[in-house]
């Protein structure tokens, strides 16, 4: 049976868009994969700044402690 152009149209269609969600799916996990780095330095850095802040907030206190009882 010889394939009308329109199937031959429709199984190339059927192809790329098979492709393509084979595509579309690596391109989702690369994504998730990179969010979920970011998210680990930003969780990094958050811990920094806390850390810091506490840093200067104790450091602060003891200077305010020293000028007054000395």
């Amino acid at each position: 049976m010889v394939e009308s152009e329109n199937d031959k149209r429709i199984h190339s269609l059927e192809n790329q868009l098979d492709r393509h969600e084979v595509q579309c799916e690596e391109r989702w996990k690369t994504n998730f994969q990179r969010l979920g780095d970011i998210e680990k330095a930003v969780e990094r850095t958050e811990s920094r700044i806390i850390a810091v802040g506490g840093a200067v907030i104790v450091f602060l206190a003891g200077l305010v402690v020293t000028v007054f009882s000395g």
